[in-house]
């Protein structure tokens, strides 16, 4: 991400899109080597992700436990998110990615292991589908922090674009490779995991920045502070989100928004399942969503430059509705997938304009507890949906779950439109040395960045 010229020194990463042809070339490399390297971890990741129910269901026959294993992996954005959102900001960012990826490499390997050697192997997938999960989160946070230090300024929505592209591209070839691997041999998606990790790791050592830190860094990991300054540390992450009523709303309309998806996936592979699809084309079916992402996601930058942030939430929540009615009208997984496809369409644009929003407000040295923050609301809402999902269809089965979830999508539409409005430049305060006495009472709130206007 990027900031404005007042938040952010020349030591403190970015910088300008200006510059020499050498610096452009080697923000661009460092750039393209974090984001490629994350990609294929990534797709590992989703390779293992997808099998992960697959699995579940072969071995024990049921949504709910399916539900526990899809859960299990998102579970830890419940409690890790906004810890590690302030870990993130206090301590080495580069180091937090490599170590994260070499834990998840270690599990891939030991789950491996386990599913070659134990004859009832659902609990181990549990445990690394937790672990794993753990180590996704301080990656993303690190990584989502330190890109800012890698992206000069100016380039925010491509970057972001591009960012968001990466994710949907994974999301395109991991899920049908993890589901044709599956097919092949029930522990190949979590070897391909190690191996994809791997590469992460590597490609994390290549980079020229090694510093993804503001120069405040050394003063910020002062064993001197005091655990009330420690926790209205990590409460900024929360009142910077509260403060804008756009992101605010935004992020509680996607974290319902999110635990509707989850329902939906789940209800999509339980359908499919019953209906004898291949695991291929269960995996090819799930990568729809990747598809139209990526397509979103490549496409959103301009989009979001022209109809500005707030427009770009409000058009694409509304048009999530006519897609999550056909899926309840429908009882075809095949149309469902697609119809979901498009909420994903949409979804990347939203994660664009929110991103961009984020990138233009948010000093950079908070930044990683507003991140923190933000997927702790978003992604622990994941981890609610995935659990509860196998519950609901059990109890209310397929047809009615889908039609419960369009009537809650209805209620998310309309309070977008009722609620979210062009925000308005919050009040300015000087900034505050975090060891004053001053400090030690309140953490400033304020924005310190150039107006946004109709923009978010």
């Amino acid at each position: 991400m990027t900031a404005t010229p007042s938040e952010l020194s020349p030591g403190d990463g970015g910088g300008t899109t200006g510059g020499n042809g050498q610096e452009n070339e080697s923000w661009r490399r460092d750039f393209r080597l974090l984001l490629s390297g994350s990609a294929l971890s990534q797709l590992g990741t989703l390779g293992a992700a997808a099998a992960n129910p697959l699995l579940a269901l072969a071995l024990t026959d049921s949504p709910i436990v399916a539900g526990w294993v899809a859960a299990a992996g998102t579970l830890p954005g419940l409690f890790l998110h906004v810890p590690v959102g302030l870990l993130v900001d206090r301590y080495n960012r580069r180091r937090i990615m490599l170590f994260s990826q070499l834990f998840r490499m270690v599990t891939s390997i030991l789950l491996v292991i386990g599913l070659c050697s134990v004859a009832d192997p659902w609990p181990l997938l549990v445990l690394a589908a937790v672990i794993d999960g753990s180590c996704a989160v301080f990656f993303r946070i690190a990584e989502l922090a330190a890109v800012r230090y890698v992206v000069p300024d100016g380039e925010a929505e491509s970057a972001m674009g591009k960012s968001e592209a990466r994710h949907h591209l994974a999301l395109v070839l991991g899920r049908p490779v993890g589901g044709m691997l599956f097919t092949v041999g029930r522990a190949l998606p979590y070897a391909l995991d190690a191996l994809t990790s791997l590469i992460s790791v590597i490609s994390l050592l290549l980079l020229k920045t090694k510093i993804f830190q503001s120069s405040q860094t050394a003063e910020d990991k002062s064993p001197a502070k005091s655990k009330r300054l420690m926790l209205a540390s990590s409460k900024e992450g929360f009142r910077r989100i509260y403060h804008d009523k756009f992101l605010f709303v935004s992020l509680v309309s996607c974290a319902v928004a999110n635990i509707g998806f989850q329902v939906v996936i789940l209800l999509l592979v339980v359908e499919a399942e019953r209906q004898h699809f291949s695991g291929s084309l269960i995996g090819a079916m799930l990568a729809t969503s990747g598809f139209c992402g990526f397509f979103g996601a490549i496409s959103a930058p301009g989009a979001v430059r022209r109809l500005t942030p707030v427009k770009t939430v409000k058009y694409c929540v509304t048009l999530w509705l006519p897609f999550l009615a056909i899926v309840a009208i429908t009882a075809n997984p095949l149309i469902g997938m697609c119809a979901w496809g498009a909420c994903s369409f949409m979804g990347a644009y939203i994660n664009v304009a929110l991103a961009v929003h984020q990138s233009r407000v948010i000093p950079s040295d908070v930044l990683g507890r507003v991140e923190g923050v933000s997927q702790f609301l978003t992604t622990g809402a994941v981890t609610l949906g995935a659990f509860a999902g196998g519950y609901i269809i059990t109890i209310f089965g397929s047809r009615l779950t889908a039609t419960l979830v369009a009537l809650a999508f209805l209620g998310i539409v309309i309070a977008v439109l009722l609620l979210v409005r062009n925000p308005h430049r919050p009040p300015v305060e000087a900034p505050m040395r975090e060891n004053t006495p001053e400090a030690e009472e309140r953490v400033p709130i304020g924005s310190t960045t150039v107006p946004v206007g109709g923009d978010a």
